[in-house]
């Protein structure tokens, strides 16, 4: 008869109990700019409190989600170091959440080397879009489709002397792009574009030459820092043109940075209001805000970051048990017209852009969303 030691028993149980715990997570990893604007934190944070709240219900299949989040201070350098210690340190399943278009886009030939999914990335760019990338799952609409619902909304106002101002690098050629063919479909034509140079954030030149031809709206690809600046001094100059912008600006820092300047301006939002408890998913998440110890404001930043870790958690799900990155891209391909309670998402094969919800909303006097 074999007898093992209370020693070794105790060794042997240690070890087993380590492998089941490493075993029994899905590490998914994320690089974001997390020490300045605040969109990526805000982002980071929904994300988080969807985990936390799925892991206190047990998580997926008996399998607790693990969030690692690294601040890549939007260089596109760091997010390529980070994403290699995602892989190959944490050995992360799944990448998620990435934001700004720059460097969303420097990690894209890592995804096809190492074949790893990016769900959720919060970028509208083109270059996520099309052609479609394999290894690239997004939520929320292209910025091409919020140039649309831009331009759309000019009609309502009864607006025909658009400006644009745009940054000079691949998201605001984007913005410009979509501005452009929206326009010119409605028999529309911009009276002045203007950039600005995304490695200072200098917007002078472009407030005095759109000052200058005193527009009625102005359509606006920007970073958060900069579109607040463009705003702030033209009204100083005193304008006051229809402010539309893109809804990568999102977030509550921007629009307390605003303040009283911010009233009126028109934001794009990618998901339903976080005040709308109307719709599924909005409840879902104020209930997790109820149930956090330390939770977030219910920003629409937040909220998107919420039903995003939602929509990978439902990819999750459907890789079953012992869930593997190829798993999770089947399974995610499997997701035809899937209701993440109250927004349709539908992938395929051929199809990787999951949802097309986009509407308008405008700053109150309180600096507060109204849709």
């Amino acid at each position: 008869m074999l007898r093992i030691s209370p020693l070794l028993l105790g060794l042997i149980l240690s070890t087993v109990s380590a492998f089941s715990t490493a075993e029994n997570k899905i590490v998914i990893g994320q690089s974001v700019e997390l020490s300045g604007q605040a969109t990526g934190k805000e982002n980071m944070l929904g994300a988080q409190l969807y985990f936390n709240w799925l892991n206190a219900q047990g998580g997926i299949l008996g399998q607790q989600i693990e969030f690692i989040s690294y601040d890549d201070q939007r260089d596109p350098l760091k997010t390529k170091e980070n994403t290699l210690k995602l892989i190959n340190e944490h050995h992360a399943l799944a990448l998620f959440g990435y934001r700004s278009t720059p460097t969303v886009e420097a990690i894209l030939p890592l995804l096809e080397k190492n074949k790893i999914p990016l769900v959720a990335p919060f970028s509208g760019a083109q270059s996520l879009y099309k052609p479609m990338h394999p290894y690239v799952f997004n939520l929320r609409a292209s910025y091409q489709e919020e140039a649309a619902k831009m331009v759309e909304s000019l009609a309502t106002m009864q607006i025909k002397k658009v400006a644009i101002l745009h940054q000079d690098d691949t998201f605001g050629k984007d913005g410009l792009a979509g501005f452009e063919k929206n326009l010119t479909a409605k028999q529309l034509k911009p009276v002045i574009i203007a950039e600005y140079k995304r490695k200072d954030l200098n917007v002078d030149a472009a407030v005095a030459s759109i000052a200058a031809v005193n527009p009625q709206a102005v359509l606006m690809a920007c970073t958060p820092n900069a579109c607040a600046d463009f705003v702030k001094k033209m009204r100083a100059s005193g304008h006051a043109p229809q402010f539309l912008m893109l809804s990568n600006v999102n977030s509550e820092e921007f629009f307390a940075s605003l303040g009283k300047d911010g009233r009126g301006i028109g934001v794009m939002q990618v998901t339903p209001s976080p005040n709308n408890v109307g719709v599924t998913v909005v409840r879902e998440f104020q209930r997790a805000l109820k149930t956090a110890s330390h939770p977030p404001l219910a920003t629409d930043a937040v909220e998107e970051g919420f039903i995003a870790a939602k929509l990978l958690a439902e990819g999750l799900r459907r890789a079953g048990v012992n869930p593997n990155a190829q798993k999770l891209v089947a399974a995610l391909e499997t997701m035809h017209d899937v209701d993440l309670g109250g927004m349709l998402v539908d992938y395929s094969a051929r199809n990787h852009d999951g949802s097309h919800f986009v509407e308008l909303s405008i700053v109150g006097q309180n600096g507060k969303l109204i849709r």
